[in-house]
């Protein structure tokens, strides 16, 4: 058993006395090295390993002959040993990824399932220096900023699932070493020799060319590299975790749901660029669960909408988008508002008669002396000028409300009064109103109708309640 190994794995504090592991086998060099010391390891400190190798379908015969012979070797050795088959070609057409992402879910999903099965403390991945080195130029070259600088990462977790990688900071040059002081075999994957995929360009051409020609450390430099920025991304997130929850207790950033926000922008103008992009992350990641796609060019994007004019939209992967408005900056997720419930959710309805016209006045006149009549939850109209054509629904192109002014009714187009309340176009889509065909009746909390007003001639009296709460029917419906 290396003794590098030994110490980096208790020193990231990977596994203990009495785990079950489920190991991650293909029966390449990598794979077979982190199997052998973890079996050396188990007898020192008593945990238990599971083997799990995953067939992709997708080299034949030989794969075949792959899954054959690491299931000799744990017979032979004791393992447990268990194997998931898949048709990855298929699969990756149906779904229009590439083999690569395809293989990688199925391969994740299986490894997951067993973990869940049996218990597991821990995946154990084959990831080497290497690899880690390859990731960071890879990252780096695609665009990444400090988070795609670390590479990977000795310990994650994934869908609440530990995941180990026991040989991150072994060479590959010294895994061939252990293999061989240890007379193991392993099996050499033919797609790994193919210059078609760019890690594989990467591998074969770049990097010999830095070790041979710059600096024969060029994969420990670009590793150690990746150390610091580690350290650098973990207090960036600390102190933007700290800088966010700040601005969520004082209102400068507001959920308005599990997968819209918005964003003060004189908040993000008093951060420095890095904690700014650091809230960006950590924003993007509640609503997605996920940063593998978002570039520093994303995050940069966002960040730009500060001195964008209104209504400027940004489209972002995963669905998001982020949107200027006015003074603040709203992140979301466009298919949330297919999600939204039926308009008529929001309200409850009573009908009045004639007979109950001074008493209806008589709370219309309450409502009026209120400083803020336009932001009560109940209003009353003129049942006999809508004659049985009330809608409730989402706000639609074309609407129009009619409003007094200088003592003449006109009709205002919705979208300017949404504009003049400060709500962008997006969030004005999930926001329920009462209507009659094009024509609003009411906007809750924001403007009602000047027409449709009871007099003395009203014959039929109908109440509306919004129901939606004080905190705004935004949060309920973005």
């Amino acid at each position: 058993m290396d003794k590098d190994i030994t110490l980096y794995i208790k020193e990231n504090d990977m596994l203990k006395a009495g785990d079950c592991i489920i190991a991650a086998v293909s029966g390449g060099a990598d794979s077979m090295c982190m199997l052998f010391c973890l079996t050396e390891l188990s007898r020192e400190l008593n945990f238990d390993i599971h083997v799990l190798h995953v067939n992709h379908g997708i080299r034949g015969a030989e794969a075949d002959s792959d899954e054959a012979f690491v299931a000799d070797h744990c017979f032979k050795n004791n393992i447990p040993f268990s194997s998931v088959h898949a048709d990855v070609p298929s699969i990756a057409v149906k779904e229009g990824k590439t083999l690569e992402e395809a293989g990688r879910e199925i391969r994740y999903d299986a490894l997951f399932k067993a973990a869940r099965e049996h218990g597991a403390a821990a995946v154990a991945l084959a990831h080497n220096l290497n690899d880690r080195a390859e990731t960071v130029l890879l990252n780096l070259l695609r665009g990444s900023g400090i988070t795609g600088s670390i590479g990977i990462r000795p310990v994650t977790y994934r869908k609440g699932i530990k995941l180990i990688r026991p040989l991150l900071s072994t060479p590959r040059s010294r895994i061939e070493e252990i293999l061989s002081e240890a007379k193991i075999s392993y099996r050499t994957d033919s797609t790994n020799l193919s210059d078609e995929h760019t890690r594989n360009r990467l591998r074969s051409n770049i990097f010999p060319l830095l070790t041979a020609q710059i600096n024969p450390r060029s994969v420990q430099h670009i590793c150690s590299f990746a150390g610091d920025m580690s350290e650098a991304s973990d207090f960036i997130f600390d102190h933007s975790e700290k800088v966010l929850q700040e601005a969520l207790d004082s209102g400068e950033v507001t959920c308005r749901s599990s997968r819209t926000t918005d964003i003060s922008v004189e908040f993000l103008d008093r951060l420095h660029p890095a904690i700014k992009s650091g809230v960006i992350r950590i924003l993007i990641s509640k609503l997605t669960n996920s940063l593998k796609d978002i570039s520093r060019t994303n995050i940069g994007s966002i960040l730009d909408l500060t001195d964008a004019e209104t209504s400027k939209t940004v489209s972002l992967p995963y669905g998001l988008f982020a949107l200027k408005a006015r003074d603040r900056i709203v992140l979301g997720v466009k298919d949330e508002l297919s999600k939204r419930p039926p308009a008529g959710d929001f309200f409850i309805c009573k009908n009045y008669g004639s007979k109950d016209l001074s008493f209806v006045q008589t709370l219309i006149q309450q409502d009026a002396l209120s400083g803020a009549s336009n932001k009560n939850c109940t209003k009353w109209f003129n049942y006999d000028n809508i004659c049985g054509n009330l809608q409730f629904r989402y706000p639609e192109k074309g609407d129009r409300i009619s409003v007094l002014i200088g003592g003449e009714l006109h009709r205002k187009e919705v979208a300017k009064v949404f504009r003049e309340a400060g709500i962008t176009a997006v969030e004005a889509s999930g926001y329920p109103i009462v209507a009659c065909g094009s024509d609003v009746l009411w906007i809750p909390r924001i403007r009602r109708c000047d027409d449709c007003l009871i007099d003395a001639d009203t014959k039929k009296i109908i109440e509306i309640t919004c129901i939606s709460g004080d905190h705004g029917i935004n949060r309920r419906n973005l």
